[in-house]
């Protein structure tokens, strides 16, 4: 399964996040990334493979609330259920 299809399959549409990433003590400008899948408690968001977050950066999901990245993990497909991916882990 590629990344694409794991994210319709488990979003009802095609769902885009807004990433300002921070570099050092400086903010970068905001990028539209997705498809990602935003995890119902709002915690983790699952981004595509080619994604690069780097933790303190701001992600605002689809619902307004925008959260820092507490951590950021490229997972690859062997030995997990879903295929490569970068998994962001927010601040609540």
């Amino acid at each position: 399964m590629t990344w694409l299809e794991f994210a319709l399959l488990h979003s009802p549409a095609p769902t885009t996040v807004r990433v300002t990433p921070r570099h050092g003590n400086r903010y970068a400008e905001p990028t539209v990334i997705g498809p990602c899948v935003v995890h119902p408690t709002r915690t983790v968001v699952f981004c595509p493979p080619d994604t690069d977050v780097p933790p303190g950066s701001l992600v605002t999901l689809p619902t307004g609330q925008t959260s820092r990245v507490r951590a950021a993990c490229h997972l690859d497909a062997p030995g997990y259920r879903l295929p490569g991916h970068l998994q962001l882990d927010l601040e609540l």
